[in-house]
């Protein structure tokens, strides 16, 4: 996890655990209503890989590991819950720190200065995919 004196790594998410390989497809972008988010599941139990994807207009899309950098737990603990009520940023259910959508910087509560860990992702032909490092150094 990256901290208030460090952007995230946009690859360590691939260090975790049942951590999808770049390029996996996670399913249409249509799943998603705009400014809203989505989670996606790989493996289960104890080392269950959690990101979100939140879509926003122009087909534009940003996913992050489903962790909150300050308790180290799911962001949603409300299932489903990624966003406040205003659909403008990020929310921690747990204790309500709330992130940028564009690079996940904690603007309030008690992950503030801290930041979510991304996960690259892009839409190819209406699918949502994670992106390959030469995708994402193409974009």
């Amino acid at each position: 996890m990256a901290d208030a004196l460090s952007k995230p790594d946009p690859w360590i998410w691939r260090t975790r655990p049942r951590a999808p390989l770049p390029g996996a497809e996670l399913g249409p972008l249509d799943d998603i209503p705009v400014g809203d988010a989505k989670e996606y599941v790989f493996g289960r139990g104890t080392t269950v890989f959690s990101m979100f994807v939140v879509r926003q207009g122009g087909g534009r899309v940003y996913g992050y590991l489903n962790l909150c950098p300050h308790y180290s737990q799911p962001l949603n603990y409300r299932k489903g819950m990624f966003m406040n009520d205003d659909g403008n940023r990020i929310r921690c259910t747990m204790h309500f720190a709330e992130f940028r959508i564009e690079d996940g910087y904690g603007v309030s509560g008690a992950a503030e200065r801290c930041w979510l860990d991304p996960v690259p992702v892009l839409v190819k032909d209406g699918i949502i995919h994670i992106a390959t490092p030469e995708e994402w150094e193409a974009k």
